[in-house]
């Protein structure tokens, strides 16, 4: 597990599993050199500017340090309190010395870096003066960063805003910050692959991310044992509030459910994990009478809360998964079970996994109808898409890391009686035939990820902050 003011504190614990924020350090360079070219007080502007710079990105992150740097001394002294960073913000607002911001971020050459070209104001009149040259210089500070950064291979990403404008930044963030919890955060793994399953896991001897932290199957069936009745029934009330509960599904499934997600949600908070893959076919799980159902519910609501998780041992969907939702989207995690050439729609549905985010109405439970044979039929979500703009995403070893995006919309089209979440998906190509070929040849495996939105630009620019390819499926 990964364990106004410099000083940066350790991440406050939290009881519930959700996202972590992510931890960032807003750093703006200071130039003394321009002082006399305004009539006030410049130094305490920056400094102004800073605080509501800073108050815009505390709504999507975890400010750990915010902080003005007018030399190179204090870029030094900076930067060797930066730790335990997913991100850092460079907000450029004037020119200054390129020189402190790469002395501040020496020791950081793998963390994600934004540069923030920040004015105060939307709007240039004609009255733009000597003095507006060096108060509204975003555009000259900011190439003076990202050139030396350049320079020296860091990663990083621009975006240009006036205080008015938070919302461009906050995407912005959750792009480096999503960027750098891939490369710091572990995904937790529950078990092995389904065997023959090659093309879900990195290939042998490439460990550049994801991070992994392994759990025995056979540690989380002694850990949902191990689940007392009374907290487990509190977790079920939870689970009849959200969904409709069809009369078929047992108290024992629903019991039991309930205990495999308290002990998922222990497992997360002791590893640290931001995603996680399990593989409940596995001879400890359902092949265990003892244990003997599949926990997609669990998994499910793990996915809701913001830590998502695939089945089969998939780990590369894992990631494409927390991809998508760092940057504030619902994951489902499914198949492509059809194609329809009348229609021009891929059908989309799974084993049992969802992500309420997804869901307009109150959902159903039901009992999951692929596990019908287990010692106990576990109950799964079943609800259909909402038609409008959509994303499927996927993450491959082929054989470098790569990001697939191909957008679209889901359609209107529903699918019930897959008993699971379920809809239909029509890519923006105008054949499906040439559509699905060429998300195909990206080297895509069968699962991926569908989402709300058109994710590509958002996708492009974390699989440039992480030195992956990116292919947008046209």
């Amino acid at each position: 597990m990964d364990s106004g003011n410099n000083s940066i504190s350790a991440p406050a614990s939290v009881s519930q599993v959700g996202r972590s924020p992510g931890r960032v350090a807003l750093l703006m360079p200071y130039w003394d050199f321009w002082e006399s070219s305004v009539p006030w007080d410049l130094r305490a502007d920056r400094e102004r500017l800073l605080s509501e710079a800073t108050n815009i990105a505390s709504r999507v992150c975890h400010v750990a340090a915010s902080t003005l740097i007018p030399d190179i001394d204090t870029a030094r002294d900076v930067g060797e309190q930066l730790t335990d960073l997913d991100a850092v913000v460079v907000v450029s607002t004037m020119a200054a010395p390129s020189s402190i911001t790469t002395t501040a971020l020496d020791g950081l050459r793998q963390t994600p870096v934004l540069v923030w070209a920040l004015s105060r104001s939307n709007r240039v009149d004609d009255s733009f003066s000597h003095t507006d040259i060096t108060t509204a210089g975003s555009s000259v500070g900011a190439p003076m960063v990202t050139s030396a950064l350049t320079r020296a291979g860091y990663r990083f990403d621009v975006v240009a805003s006036s205080l008015s404008g938070a919302h461009v930044v906050h995407g912005a963030i959750r792009r480096v910050v999503t960027a750098g919890q891939i490369l710091r955060r572990p995904l937790v793994t529950i078990g092995d692959p389904i065997p023959g399953y090659t093309t879900v896991v990195p290939p042998e001897g490439v460990d550049q991310f994801p991070r992994r932290v392994g759990v025995p199957a056979s540690v989380f069936a002694q850990e949902t044992a191990a689940v007392g009745v009374d907290e487990a029934l509190t977790v079920v009330e939870r689970i009849r509030e959200e969904f409709d509960v069809d009369q078929a599904v047992t108290e024992t499934a629903l019991t039991r459910a309930a205990q495999a997600e308290v002990a998922l949600r222990g497992i997360v908070r002791a590893t640290g994990a931001v995603a996680g893959a399990i593989n409940c076919h596995d001879g400890s799980l359902r092949g265990n009478p003892s244990f003997g159902f599949a926990p997609c519910l669990a998994l499910g609501r793990l996915t809701t809360d913001g830590v998502p998780f695939t089945c089969t041992g998939d780990v590369l969907t894992a990631l494409a998964m927390f991809a998508v939702r760092g940057l504030g989207y619902p994951t489902l995690y499914h198949e492509i079970e059809a194609l329809d050439f009348d229609s021009q729609e891929v059908i989309l549905a799974n084993s049992g996994e969802h992500d309420l985010g997804l869901c307009s109405d109150q959902p159903l439970l039901v009992p999951n109808n692929w596990y019908l044979h287990d010692s106990i039929v576990g109950p799964c979500a079943q609800f259909s898409l909402s038609p409008g703009p959509a994303s499927l995403v996927a993450f491959v070893m082929a054989p470098e890391p790569r990001f697939v995006v191909a957008e679209g919309e889901f359609t209107s089209r529903q699918i019930p009686r897959t008993g699971v979440p379920n809809g239909a998906f029509r890519f923006h190509s105008p054949t499906l035939e040439g559509a699905w070929s060429e998300w195909i040849r990206s080297g895509v495996t069968h699962h991926s990820v569908a989402t709300t939105g058109h994710l590509a630009t958002d996708i492009r620019a974390v699989s440039g902050l992480l030195g992956a390819q990116f292919v947008q499926v046209s």
